[in-house]
């Protein structure tokens, strides 16, 4: 089940992008207030495609999840 994995890999994506979205927020405003202002806008580019690579997984998991859903009759019992 490819589908499997596609979700596992979305959630891991979906659970571990914010935490690293933290620490680059963090780092940019020590950066700032340190006066590296280059460095900041650096880590702000990362941010930013962090932060668009976590709503692609995010509505990645959705669509998979749906499918797996729909894939799937209600009236069969579940294959694990």
């Amino acid at each position: 089940m490819a589908s499997r994995t596609a979700v596992k890999l979305m959630l891991a994506l979906v659970l571990g992008l914010p935490i690293l979205l933290a620490v680059l927020g963090w780092v940019m405003g020590l950066l700032t207030a340190m006066g590296d202002a280059a460095a900041a806008n650096v880590l702000r580019h990362i941010h930013t495609g962090a932060s668009v690579l976590w709503l692609v997984s995010v509505v990645g998991l959705v669509v998979v999840l749906a499918i797996e859903t729909l894939d799937t009759d209600s009236n069969e019992p579940r294959q694990e």
